[in-house]
């Protein structure tokens, strides 16, 4: 036995030192980010430009991988099932919430670990510039005495939910009509009065005097639209508000999410990310591990809210967390 002790205690320094570097080292190759929505689009945008900040403070290459499709679902159920070691993660969206509640994926959103929320997205009422109404108690009082059609995005879209979380508060009912791709062309081809949407999407034409912005659901008021007012200017807040960030696969360690939360809120702080916000109208807002989660709750909660009071929840067989 004493002839064996010193070949056990090498053995014990060997395997500490091959273990050790293992996690102080993260990341020793590049990491792979799913973008849930299409290349171009406001969440394609933000994602990559962070991305690319992120690397300069990271040391490694971020790779930006588009998986769209079923509102965002496919590329949540693809980070869901990847290996939870750092090396695959997703930037997510409050998509995320309408499709758990909503039973389009058999999980809640406690399914996946959150990192940090690095952007806001506005949620704006838009019509077309030759509208009657000015504001969005125009369309409101408007919409008490008659049937309006509001376009959004889908069924089960953040921009539906977002209108209809509104018409509560507000108190009157609309036609919704679910658009698709089609939301700006519909809108300006008076398919229907009013469009719930997201304001990079219409910013363009916006400026260009083509449709107005009655009021947006944000936090504050945005330098690319500073005379845009707040639903909460008139008394309508909604509660919930489109988020972008980081999501990883359940138990990724905790080394990980710590050099992601450092990188990332160094992109937070970037020129190019600030700038680009400005133009393409999000706001940068940084929350980190120590916060995001519960703040995914409280919005999860207010989502289900409108959710289930539009009988939108689908009961799901098997609840997994």
């Amino acid at each position: 036995m004493k002839k064996l002790l010193p070949v056990f205690a090498f053995a014990f320094v060997v395997a500490a030192v091959s273990v050790a570097p293992a996690s102080a080292a993260y990341p020793t190759k590049p990491v792979e980010m799913t973008i849930t929505f299409k290349p171009g689009g406001a969440a394609d945008i933000s994602g990559r430009t962070v991305a690319k900040a992120a690397e300069k403070v990271f040391g490694q290459p971020i790779v930006a991988v588009n998986r769209p499709g079923a509102g965002g679902t496919i590329g949540f159920a693809y980070v869901k099932t990847a290996p939870n070691d750092g090396y695959k993660i997703g930037w997510l969206s409050a998509s995320i919430l309408t499709g758990t509640t909503m039973g389009k994926l058999p999980y809640d959103y406690r399914a996946w670990d959150y990192v940090s929320r690095l952007v806001f997205e506005g949620t704006a009422i838009v019509v077309r510039a030759d509208s009657p109404y000015k504001s969005l108690p125009e369309l409101v009082k408007a919409a008490k005495s008659k049937t309006l059609k509001i376009g959004s995005a889908g069924s089960g879209s953040f921009t539906r939910l977002t209108a209809s979380a509104l018409s509560q508060k507000a108190g009157f009912k609309f036609r919704h009509v679910p658009l698709g791709k089609r939301r700006v062309p519909s809108l300006l081809g008076g398919e229907v009065d009013a469009i719930s949407v997201h304001p990079p999407e219409v910013l363009a034409l916006h400026k260009a005097g083509k449709v107005r912005m009655l009021a947006v659901s944000f936090p504050k008021r945005h330098p690319a639209y500073p005379k845009v007012p707040l639903f909460s200017e008139h008394g309508w807040d909604v509660g919930f508000y489109q988020f972008r960030g980081l999501h990883v696969p359940k138990g990724t360690p905790k080394e990980a999410v710590q050099a992601l939360h450092k990188a990332f809120s160094a992109a937070a702080k970037d020129p190019k990310v600030l700038a680009t916000a400005e133009k393409r109208g999000f706001l940068v807002s940084y929350m980190g591990p120590d916060k995001f989660p519960a703040f995914v709750a409280q919005q999860n909660a207010l989502i289900k809210k409108v959710v289930v009071s539009l009988g939108l929840d689908k009961k799901k067989k098997k609840m997994k967390k």
